[in-house]
């Protein structure tokens, strides 16, 4: 089971929880979140394990591959109205797709017709893109029938890994509000444990 810690920030923090070497590091260029890094933000050096991930939300596809190249990311996450065209062209660039689906329904997951590297399924709460903290009903996912591996977020805690890890097709888990201890701020207790679980 392979596991990402998203909405890092601050740079002491990004450097503490890389020592605990999770999967996947996901930083969030998106201006109206509270975890968005800024748009001159570099990633630091990470482990070799370690795959950053720049989250973004309708952006440019230019804009993304320059994003790339300058702040050092390998993973594009999508959590917009993107479609193919645009998974193409980052693919096209070397870039793994994250194509990220918010969930309420069966529906979400049966109509899916993106071939992106990954799926990623959050929970839908209004217009709210990520980072809500709540879960969707899991059984939803006995409908997805796609042969591309998923990450799973929303609500996800340390409780809650055992469960998750019975999903059919998931590939990964993905935690990020109920870490923290403010927005872009990861408790290393709750990592730790983490970590310890999976």
């Amino acid at each position: 089971m392979k596991w990402k810690v998203c909405g890092m920030r601050d740079l002491n923090n990004i450097e503490a929880v890389a020592a605990y070497e999770p999967d996947f590091m996901g930083f969030i260029w998106v201006a109206k979140s509270p975890r968005y890094v800024g748009q001159d933000f570099v990633i630091p050096a990470l482990p070799a394990k370690i795959k950053a991930v720049g989250v973004f939300v309708n952006e440019s596809i230019e804009s993304i591959i320059a994003l790339s190249k300058k702040a050092g990311f390998q993973v594009v996450q999508l959590h917009g109205d993107e479609g193919q065209d645009v998974i193409d062209a980052l693919s096209a660039e070397g870039l793994t797709v994250i194509k990220a689906v918010s969930v309420a329904t069966e529906e979400d997951v049966k109509g899916l017709n993106l071939r992106p590297d990954y799926y990623l399924f959050d929970t839908k709460k209004g217009s709210q893109v990520g980072g809500t903290g709540e879960r969707f009903d899991w059984s939803i996912l006995k409908a997805y029938a796609i042969d591309i591996p998923y990450f799973l977020a929303g609500g996800l805690d340390e409780a809650s890994i055992e469960e998750a890890k019975q999903l059919p097709g998931i590939y990964a888990l993905d935690f990020n509000s109920k870490l923290e201890l403010s927005p872009g701020l990861k408790d290393l207790t709750k990592v730790k444990e983490i970590m310890q679980n999976i």
